[in-house]
């Protein structure tokens, strides 16, 4: 007979593998579904799912943190939302919108997208199709970038002018919390944006300026902006777990800056994605859920994976056309990849740590 203690030592074993390894929508997706050329041509050992979307490049790509939906924004001027859960993504809804940043709320009931005009507009997804729920205006063009914060209903919007505007959602009418407008500073048009783990500070990343990498506090009754290092950067990425910033500009090296009581800590730099003398070398930066590694993208073809603590770069892809976006799902073993070609790769990882 099998003792009670052999009992309850087996099942919190099982326990501990469940919770290790959690199961999520994303694990349905079959690789087996992926026609035979696309899959050859791509090369990726680790591809479970492809979809082509977007008639021109693919701009930004979210999952919802239940990872029930897929969504990308592109430069055909239009956001498309997949539903995930089947043996590949099925097309759910296609919005007129900009190649604006895409964001979806932390509870998954919304997504905040672009407009065609200089509108921010913030869909419900938890009905049959999105319904439009707030049009927030206030920017003079299209805005840039979006993020929700990680706590409460705040919503932070980046253009070139008013620069920021952050709204509280609490209500049926939102209140424009926060509006930074023309300023001192070289730097122009917000171009990212990122909340950090704790929603006390709010980082962006601009479109041209020396002094282009602007953080605030954001855990006041006002939003504060920061003293910092003069740094560039265009893409901007907080980790979700510590107050640890990643940021890249015009030149192909990402750097990373740790938020302390007593000013900024510069951590490391990783040697990033070479690029031409055109354009922006890296173009995407995505931390894991856990915080423990980052993924980035560039000019070069490359999607990098690598180990925040030390640098260390843990495993890489080489892709045909120029990747753009990236997304990790919230169970940490799925990466999405956006491209100058309109498509859409979704990668299974094979543990939570790479």
């Amino acid at each position: 007979m099998i003792s009670r203690f052999l009992l309850v030592t087996i099942s919190l074993a099982c326990a501990q593998a469940a919770w290790t390894q959690p199961s999520s929508t994303l694990d349905k997706l079959d690789p087996a579904a992926i026609d035979d050329d696309a899959r050859k041509a791509l090369g990726i050992r680790e591809l479970v799912a492809v979809v082509r979307p977007h008639g021109r490049a693919v701009a930004h790509v979210a999952f919802s943190f239940d990872g029930g939906l897929l969504a990308s924004s592109g430069w055909d001027n239009s956001v498309h939302i997949y539903k995930l859960g089947e043996r590949e993504p099925k097309a759910w809804a296609t919005l007129d919108a900009s190649p604006s940043g895409i964001a979806f709320s932390p509870d998954g009931k919304r997504l905040a997208t672009g407009c065609d005009d200089t509108h921010v507009i913030v869909w419900d997804v938890t009905g049959a199709k999105p319904k439009q729920e707030h049009k927030l205006s206030g920017h003079k063009n299209r805005p840039f970038a979006l993020a929700f914060a990680p706590k409460g209903k705040v919503l932070a919007s980046g253009c070139s002018d008013p620069v920021l505007r952050v709204f509280k959602l609490d209500d049926l009418t939102p209140e424009a919390w926060a509006v930074v407008t023309s300023e001192k500073t070289a730097a122009r048009g917000i171009s990212s944006l990122a909340f950090s783990h704790d929603a006390k500070h709010l980082v962006a990343g601009c479109l041209f300026g020396k002094e282009s990498l602007r953080i605030w506090d954001a855990s006041g009754e006002t939003l504060k902006a920061k003293t910092i290092p003069v740094a560039a950067a265009r893409v901007v990425a907080f980790s979700p777990t510590e107050p640890i910033i990643a940021f890249a500009g015009d030149d192909a090296i990402i750097h990373l800056w740790k938020l302390g009581g007593d000013g900024i800590e510069k951590l490391r730099t990783l040697a990033g994605h070479p690029g031409k003398a055109f354009g922006t070398p890296v173009k995407a930066l995505a931390f894991s859920p856990d915080g423990k590694v980052i993924a980035t993208c560039g000019q070069d073809k490359h999607v990098r994976v690598w180990n925040v603590a030390n640098g260390e770069r843990l495993r890489e892809w080489k892709l045909d056309v120029e990747p753009r976006a990236l997304a990790y799902s919230s169970d940490g073993r799925h990466l999405a990849i956006g491209s100058s070609d309109g498509t859409i790769c979704i990668l299974r990882l094979e543990n939570k740590a790479n």
